[in-house]
């Protein structure tokens, strides 16, 4: 009988003798322990180097074992703190969403960052308390414990229970390859005796998704569905392309109308755009179809901040779409200059402060929002990046008394700010409380009577370019 093994043993013909046997085990125990990773072995791997930098790699391999027993910590603080999101037996849908901005203030991170390490923390210590207890004692380094997370997100609850029994039982001192192949042998024996999760079904996952900005103004929409439906629309979109293309080779010809041309790029330069941008050009000339449905336009317009000495082509300091993302200065100049209305946003000089509009009734008045909306581009609740421009609402943060307006928060600038809709129906209902510094330009936030945090204003781009905070004296 011939037995393969991929190791760099000799290929064995027959069976060995049982001294054999026993010699070849004890060598491979020898081997192993010379090979294992362990602290001793990462202390002699630099006895030949120096004094330092031997202290240099003892002191990461602490860290890494210090790291893994942090992120084993943290899941268990949070579980501790918090309800299942998941579980049949999970509070009210305002009680979790409490929790999720404490642990978002706790943490420094957005709500949704929180809700996330939520659900995965619960996730964790409900599935894998085995593996938990190995990243808890410093054997599993985080970084296999983040690929072991993100392999095993679509896997069914028995079958990551079962994965988590296997992985115990796995020697802690193999190579990152040999882990990375042992769970994906343990993940397809796994899945293939389960079935698949509602949510992870391919016409359950239908979204479109708009990324974080990239640098250099980039940004990206991801159209995310079932692969027939996503070929379907790309084949679509790639003919409507190509017979685009063919109609404006067919008008340079002729000397007709170009069709889709923005900006008149094609008349100007007799260049037709390759496929690729071509596609682009379609698909954002194509109309939306809402069955009928009206939409309303847009509350506010976009803003773009410029700094004056960008617009004169003297500095190539950024702009700022919305106040939250940067653009590069000769795109800020292009999207300046095919506008034929420019507003000046007027600052105290002393502070760099935007000046506050007058007040004189409940309702806001659209140059209160413009202004809001320069002061906080996000819903004005600390870790919520919900962007101010969309289905935002005005909101009193000392509550305007309808009976006796005089008694009440006034309808000004510094008592006014946008929250997103969940956040004001929780400030409404007492969970949130904010308290306004004029002077320092912030609001302080009291979440359930636990945990207070500071939302400065945005920041304001002064003449060289940069970004400052609010109470910075503007450069002259």
């Amino acid at each position: 009988m011939v037995e393969f093994e991929d190791s760099d043993e000799p290929l064995l013909l027959a069976p060995p003798s049982a001294e054999a046997a026993t010699a070849m085990s004890l060598a491979r125990a020898r081997r192993n322990r010379r090979r294992s990773a362990t602290r001793e072995n990462v202390r002699r791997a630099g006895a030949q180097r120096t004094p330092q930098a031997v202290e240099a790699l003892e002191s990461l391999w602490d860290g890494t074992t210090e790291d893994s027993r942090r992120r084993a910590a943290r899941y268990r603080a949070i579980t501790a703190s918090t309800h299942d999101p998941l579980s049949s037996e999970a509070p009210s849908r305002e009680a979790i969403a409490m929790e999720e901005l404490h642990v978002s203030l706790a943490l420094r991170c957005t709500r949704a960052q929180a809700a996330a390490a939520i659900r995965e923390a619960h996730r964790v210590c409900t599935l894998l308390p085995l593996c938990l207890a190995r990243l808890g004692r410093g054997e599993l380094p985080s970084p296999w414990f983040e690929k072991l997370l993100e392999r095993t997100r679509g896997l069914e609850e028995d079958a990551l229970r079962r994965l988590d029994v296997e992985l115990s039982r796995t020697d802690p001192t193999v190579s990152p390859e040999v882990f990375s192949r042992l769970l994906g042998h343990l993940l397809t024996a796994a899945t293939a005796r389960s079935e698949e999760p509602e949510h992870a079904r391919p016409e359950n996952c239908r979204r479109v998704v708009l990324d974080p900005p990239r640098p250099n103004g980039i940004g990206c929409l991801r159209v995310i569905g079932p692969i027939p439906e996503i070929l379907d629309l790309a084949q679509r979109l790639d003919r409507a392309a190509h017979a685009v293309r063919d109609a404006q080779h067919r008008a340079l010809e002729e000397g007709t109308v170009l069709p889709i041309d923005p900006g008149g790029e094609i008349e100007s330069s007799f260049r037709i755009p390759s496929l690729a941008r071509t596609r682009y050009n379609v698909l954002m000339s194509s109309a939306l179809a809402t069955d009928g449905v009206a939409v309303p336009g847009p509350g506010l317009r976009v803003n773009l901040t410029v700094p004056a000495l960008t617009l004169l082509g003297q500095s190539d300091a950024p702009g700022m779409l919305d106040g939250t993302i940067p653009v590069p200065a000769e795109m800020a100049r292009n999207l300046a200059g095919r506008e034929s209305t420019w507003y000046r946003v007027l600052t105290d000089p002393s502070s760099g402060r935007f000046l506050p509009a007058p007040a004189d009734r409940y309702r806001p008045t659209a140059e209160m929002r413009e202004h809001l909306l320069l002061r906080h581009p996000t819903c004005a609740v600390p870790g919520c990046g919900r962007p101010s421009s969309s289905l935002s609402e005005t909101d009193h943060i000392e509550e305007y008394d309808h009976a006796d307006p005089a008694a009440g928060g006034p309808t000004d600038a510094e008592n006014l700010h946008e929250l997103c809709r969940e956040h004001h129906r929780r400030k409404t209902l007492g969970l949130l409380d904010p308290v306004r510094d004029d002077l320092a330009g912030t609001t302080w936030w009291e979440a359930s009577g636990l945990m207070m945090a500071r939302q400065e204003d945005g920041w304001w781009v002064g003449h060289d370019g940069d970004l400052h905070p609010p109470g910075d004296l503007p450069p002259y």
